[in-house]
């Protein structure tokens, strides 16, 4: 299966008919090379039929089949057919197989919706990620953090910092540099950040974030040319 990596899709999906026509039963690492190929190449429907193919002949995904789909429907543009199949796994319509306490598949789907546009939907699904006692983790706080700031919703990034407080997840280098991001445009202010649970790693972040703030509004002056306050 290693045309699909030169996108000889063609012949990839040629070799798998033959091997279905001498009884060759094709197996999970079958199908995810096919349709990682099928999604570079953006030929979505084709792979949508080789989904249901693969059920017709009793292939059981796993957690990275799916994951892999959701993710090739989202980077396709089709972020409302991954969050319906999305939907289908949790609602158990398709074959549970742990999917839904896989944090990097949630990652995948809010940070579809988020480039998508649809910030309501992402904030549910996080919601709903924390419902199911999934834990969040900086990668997933920041996508959707990074969403709201590009919906001009800075106020929810203040709401999400807080709520990695009550969690007690400490912000990564990621997080910090979104963060530091909207200080240095005065969109948000040093004291609405929250008191982190650790004292130490607080006073860390509050250092670091007015250091990087200084030496932001500095850069920025002389790209601009003028002074920053």
């Amino acid at each position: 299966m290693g045309y699909c990596k030169n996108k000889e899709i063609e012949e990839a999906l040629s070799l798998y008919s033959e091997m279905l026509s001498k009884g060759i039963k094709p197996t999970v690492v079958t199908y995810s090379t096919l349709f990682l190929g099928l999604f570079e190449i953006h030929q979505v429907q084709h792979a949508l039929k080789l989904f249901d193919e693969m059920q017709r002949n009793h292939v059981a995904a796993n957690t990275y089949i799916y994951t892999t789909f959701i993710d090739g429907l989202c980077k396709n543009g089709f972020v409302l057919e991954a969050l319906e199949l999305f939907r289908a796994i949790r609602n158990s319509n398709l074959p549970r197989v742990g999917l839904m306490a896989d944090v990097v598949t949630y990652n995948i789907m809010i940070h579809g919706l988020c480039n998508d546009g649809q910030m309501d939907k992402a904030h549910d699904l996080f919601l709903d990620m924390e419902a199911k006692g999934v834990e969040p983790d900086c990668v997933i706080f920041n996508t959707i953090m990074l969403g709201f700031i590009r919906n001009n919703e800075t106020s929810k990034v203040i709401e999400l910092l807080h709520r990695m407080d009550k969690r007690n997840v400490m912000p990564d280098a990621s997080i910090l540099s979104t963060v530091v991001d909207l200080l240095v445009k005065n969109e948000i202010s040093l004291n609405s950040i929250p008191q982190f649970k650790s004292q130490r790693n607080q006073i860390e972040f509050e250092e670091t974030a007015r250091d990087y703030k200084a030496n932001g509004v500095k850069l920025l002056s002389l790209i601009t040319g003028t002074a920053l306050l």
